[in-house]
């Protein structure tokens, strides 16, 4: 059995962003974008990860997180499952903080 190999040539580009409010509350982004010149140039995917971190009390935080995902390859959407969409991710963690 002959192996396939998949060729890509594209654009890869990395976007970071990190805002400490202060020392209770802070904001993490990443974007990340990328574009195969081979198959459909103008389809950019989209992978994009934002997470809040808030400290409530000295043994307390809360985390939230948000990921988007847009890639035209994954056709998992629509009503025979062959269309493209964006897939978002969201979580909300608590944490006890104990220091050893």
């Amino acid at each position: 059995m002959g192996k396939h190999v998949k060729t890509e040539f594209g654009a890869f580009a990395s976007l970071n962003y990190l805002k400490e409010i202060n020392k209770m509350f802070s904001y993490k982004s990443k974007l990340d974008l990328y574009s195969n010149y081979l198959e459909r140039p103008k389809n950019i995917d989209l992978y994009w990860t934002n997470l809040i971190n808030m400290k409530l009390t000295k043994y307390l935080t809360v985390t939230y997180s948000l990921d988007m995902i847009y890639d035209d390859d994954a056709r998992l959407f629509g009503p025979n499952n062959t269309s493209p969409a964006t897939q978002i991710k969201s979580m909300l963690g608590l944490g006890f903080l104990v220091k050893f």
